[in-house]
């Protein structure tokens, strides 16, 4: 049975908008081609789809006419179109992965271990992106405008990096690309650490995608942020002890009923012991759990399998993804540094966020004119690009700014930050003054005026 006469017969008969709206051209068979372009032209010019009737009237001479009338000829069996199409768009998979996995296996005894996953990874994504059918059309009788508050709130993720942010977008919407831009040493994995943090806090799972930092590293930085604890301390194993009740605490609150192992640290104080009565004998939270990826070698079909298992294990727990960062992911067979596939993968970033319903953060790198590095191209993609600037240490603060914001006003807003714990608070301060801003208006105030130096001045400059 010609399955794409099957499928071509009963879309020019029902007239179907949600058969066309799923239908490629690559699932069809190459002698449909011209006919299939026939039918798309109409479209496009009158919004509908072309009958028989419509069509003979419109096709001259040639090989569209000849398959169009072989086409009308075509016994059709007594299936929905929609079962149809599934079986159309089932010979094209097996064909394709059939063909991937020709070129998979010659080259299969050159692989070792960890490429053989990456390779098979691949594959699937590419037959994914093949055969993906989002594309729907959609009728009003679709869509609910008046949603339940509790509906509405599922939809929403709100991020916790600043309250007035959060407040005035509602939250940001499950399937949208957040990208963070700043300069090299501006805080932007800190950034990604505290939303993944604010994710975890708020009873989620979170996925962190860490290239330049390994695991270890990783975890330190978050739970230096969850536990609110000096970093260096933590690195160093110099944590007071009342630091060191904080990491406890942290650490006990990522297994399920283990407020136990708390009061019995308070009895013998040995950190060790510890760690091992947690590991060995209580289990992690169902569904409140951090999840760090550390791959050097990062690539799209990596991302996309480690947030597919974390989806299927989840569900909508599943909330947030950091990938950090966006100029270090691995496009397979182009170098990562080259501005075509830096807009490449963005979009496949954001493809990944409509795939599996999460919101999708990664930071990028800006140059010294704030423009993205390699290409401006990298933000199309975007929902929502941000840029944030660190000011001096001693101000203890953090600046961002919208860049683009889709659907919505630009906004720009600081928030305080402990260099210490690396902890950004969620409240709205003031912006401070640049440095050079404060020192030119000190010089010209000397100029004015006879001023005596105060040595123990404590401004920024005299740090």
């Amino acid at each position: 049975m010609d399955t794409s006469a099957v499928v071509l017969n009963k879309l020019l008969t029902e007239r179907n908008l949600d058969i066309w709206a799923k239908l490629k051209l690559v699932f069809l068979d190459p002698a449909y081609s011209s006919l299939y372009s026939v039918i798309n032209k109409y479209y496009e010019k009158y919004s509908a789809i072309p009958s028989f009737d419509d069509l003979e009237l419109t096709l001259r001479e040639g090989p569209a006419s000849k398959t169009l009338a072989t086409l009308r000829l075509t016994e059709v069996p007594d299936v929905s179109a929609e079962v149809a199409l599934d079986a159309l768009i089932d010979q094209y998979t097996q064909n394709e992965t059939v063909k991937l996995l020709d070129k998979f296996v010659d080259k299969l005894p050159l692989y070792d271990t960890n490429e053989i996953k990456d390779s098979l990874a691949t594959i699937a994504l590419t037959i994914e992106e093949k055969t993906h059918t989002s594309e729907k059309v959609f009728t009003m009788a679709d869509m609910m405008m008046f949603q339940h508050p509790e509906d509405l709130e599922k939809e929403r993720v709100y991020l916790g990096l600043n309250n007035s942010f959060d407040a005035v977008l509602g939250g940001v919407a499950r399937q949208e690309l957040i990208l963070i831009g700043g300069k090299r040493g501006s805080g932007k994995s800190i950034s990604c650490s505290n939303l993944f943090i604010n994710q975890y806090e708020a009873g989620n799972s979170c996925v962190y995608f860490s290239i330049e930092m390994t695991a270890k590293e990783t975890m330190e930085r978050n739970l230096a942020i969850l536990a609110n604890v000096n970093l260096q301390n933590l690195k160093q194993h110099k944590l007071t002890d009342d630091e060191i009740l904080k990491v406890v605490k942290a650490r006990a609150g990522m297994f399920q009923d283990a407020d136990e192992t708390v009061q019995e640290f308070l009895r013998h104080r040995d950190r060790f012991k510890f760690e091992e009565m947690l590991v060995r004998h209580f289990q992690l939270k169902a569904d409140n759990q951090m999840i760090i990826v550390d791959d050097r070698d990062l690539t799209l079909s990596s991302i996309d399998l480690h947030i597919g298992k974390a989806k299927a294990k989840f569900g909508d727990k599943l909330k947030v993804a950091v990938v950090d960062y966006l100029n270090q992911i691995v496009l397979e067979g182009n170098d990562q540094y080259d501005w075509k596939p830096q807009i490449e993968v963005s979009k496949k970033l954001k493809n990944l966020a409509r795939k599996y319903e999460i919101v999708m953060v990664s930071p990028y790198q800006i140059d010294k004119d704030g423009e993205a590095r390699f290409a401006k191209g990298i933000l199309d993609a975007a929902d929502i690009a941000l840029t944030m600037e660190a000011h001096d240490k001693e101000t203890n603060a953090v600046s961002f700014e919208t860049t683009k914001i889709r659907g919505g006003k630009e906004m720009a807003f600081t928030c305080p930050i402990d260099w210490d714990t690396l902890r950004i608070s969620p409240q709205s301060v003031d912006k401070p003054a640049a440095k050079e801003k404060i020192k030119n208006a000190a010089k010209k105030e000397k100029e004015e005026f006879v001023v005596v130096k105060d040595e123990g001045s404590d401004l920024p400059w005299n740090a």
